[in-house]
């Protein structure tokens, strides 16, 4: 990955402005959706990764693009920092440690919950009040229906990965009988 360091740094410098306002997450949204439209645009790419095309024309452009979108002037700002210091390498990489320290800054953490069929609304309460009393967080969850699951469901959060499927615990149950130890 493209220096994990200069990453961190931006990422963090992002939020610890972003976080003190209002509407913090609205804005983190449209930084996301920024830097995905830069970097899956090869044009943009191209040009913005472009040695012979200099600095300043690059940000000139950079900031005509943000100021013609709209964009908040923090997000103008950081794109604009990033071109100056030749950083746009970076950008596909910036939205997930940015969101990761927004959410820590703002006390909330995002659950990956992989379950066999779709939940219903009062589930998807239960599963999330379960888990805002385990870490003590607000919980952004979010689910993906997987029915190679079998019952039971899969929660990620942050590294930590918590497997109460029911295909897990059947072999769990299978290696405590046998003494066998299979690879998954």
């Amino acid at each position: 990955m493209a220096g994990q360091e200069a990453v961190n740094r931006y990422a963090r410098a992002f939020v610890s402005i972003i976080a003190k306002r209002e509407d913090a997450l609205a804005l983190f949204d449209e930084f996301h959706e920024m830097l995905r439209g830069l970097t899956e645009n090869k044009a943009a790419v191209h040009y913005f990764m472009n040695p012979s095309i200099l600095i300043r024309d690059k940000v000139e452009t950079m900031n005509k693009l943000m100021a013609d979108t709209g964009t908040d002037k923090i997000l103008r700002r950081l794109m604009v920092i990033l071109v100056k210091n030749n950083r746009f390498n970076i950008l596909r990489y910036l939205s997930e440690p940015a969101k990761r320290m927004l959410y820590e800054e703002l006390g909330m953490v995002e659950v990956k919950l992989t379950v066999p069929v779709d939940l219903s609304d009062e589930m998807e309460t239960r599963f999330r009040t379960a888990f805002e009393k385990k870490t003590g967080k607000q919980v952004i969850l979010s689910t993906v229906v997987d029915p190679g699951v079998i019952g039971g469901a899969v929660a990620r959060i942050g590294s930590v990965l918590i497997d109460g499927s029911l295909k897990t615990n059947l072999v769990k149950i299978r290696e405590k009988l046998t003494g066998d130890m299979q690879w998954r």
